[in-house]
């Protein structure tokens, strides 16, 4: 489905700790559920917490600008595109504590003139499932990296597609990051903590926060659970694109939204057509008829440092 081309960046940052205190700093964090509000993600709303710390290329939290100019990660994404020159856009911050594993998916697709600013995350997932749009799809080069020495927690991705063997990248995790297509790349996150450990339960409305003893999951004022900061698993998405991309065609958003209704109405479909792409009705349409769950080789590689071009 994407490329397999990954590269290691080890080490990942020049001050790991400045970049770990910026997770206590800019706390809380939402639940994925709460970010990407879409019905497969809610029927199990997993103790993974998100928030976004760059968008566009504009630092949103104080610290941010060192990570999304990291000349580290900058150079492997020009190394990812052959050379070609890049401009840093996306940051976000994942918080994740004891879990099983969390759901196979690729990251939010990007595609030009239809984004984030004006288009629901939804839709957007939508778009990348559908495969109608893949002339507009901005191709992105990724990095992941991780700040966990707990039980699992591994990041285990397929860059050969579903049918080949899973790839694992395991803890401890220290200063190190691996870029690959994770808008086309199938991966996920390994259970986190010990096996056998429950997640509390909660909503989309749960959050995260630090304290002074580590964090605390809290729902309608409720504390729900409580560890220390060994506990948690932290990680960071980093994005690039292509300067070029800036050159070529654009898609409107009226235009996305009739390649929409003009594939629904040859797949006969019953619908209504919405006001406007943020419909929540139409955004459950979209994730019933769009989005797909491919068999997955679960086996494990010997590769297990990832495949480093």
């Amino acid at each position: 489905m994407g490329s397999a081309k990954s590269i290691r960046i080890e080490p990942a940052f020049d001050e790991p700790e400045l970049v770990k205190a910026l997770f206590n700093q800019h706390a809380p964090y939402r639940t994925m559920a709460g970010y990407l509000p879409i019905a497969s993600l809610e029927e199990t709303c997993l103790p993974w917490f998100r928030g976004n710390w760059a968008i566009n290329g504009e630092p949103l939290v104080a610290g941010a600008e060192k990570i999304l100019h990291n000349r580290r990660f900058i150079d492997a994404a020009r190394q990812f595109f052959d050379g070609e020159a890049v401009r840093p856009t996306f940051i976000v911050a994942n918080v994740n504590t004891p879990m099983p594993p969390g759901a196979i998916h690729i990251d939010v697709p990007s595609f030009r003139g239809v984004t984030r600013d004006h288009c629901p995350l939804a839709v957007l997932v939508a778009m990348g499932q559908s495969g109608l749009f893949e002339r507009w799809r901005v191709i992105q080069a990724g990095a992941v990296s991780w700040f966990y020495e707990g039980a699992g927690g591994n990041f285990e991705y397929w860059p050969e597609g579903p049918e080949a063997p899973m790839v694992t990248e395991r803890p401890p995790f220290r200063n190190v990051a691996v870029m690959a297509d994770n808008d086309r790349i199938y991966h996920r996150i390994g259970r986190v903590g010990a096996s056998g450990v429950e997640s509390p339960r909660i909503s989309s409305a749960a959050e995260i926060r630090r304290t002074n003893e580590g964090w605390e999951i809290v729902e309608n004022g409720e504390t729900r659970a409580t560890y220390q900061p060994g506990a948690i698993r932290l990680s960071l998405v980093w994005k690039a694109v292509r300067e070029s991309e800036a050159r070529a065609e654009s898609l409107s958003l009226d235009r996305m939204m009739s390649i929409f209704i003009d594939d629904l109405r040859r797949r006969k479909v019953d619908f209504r057509v919405p006001a406007a792409a943020s419909d929540r009705e139409w955004i459950a349409l979209l994730d019933r008829t769009y989005y797909s769950r491919p068999q997955f080789n679960d086996a494990q590689t010997d590769q297990g440092q990832g495949q480093v071009e």
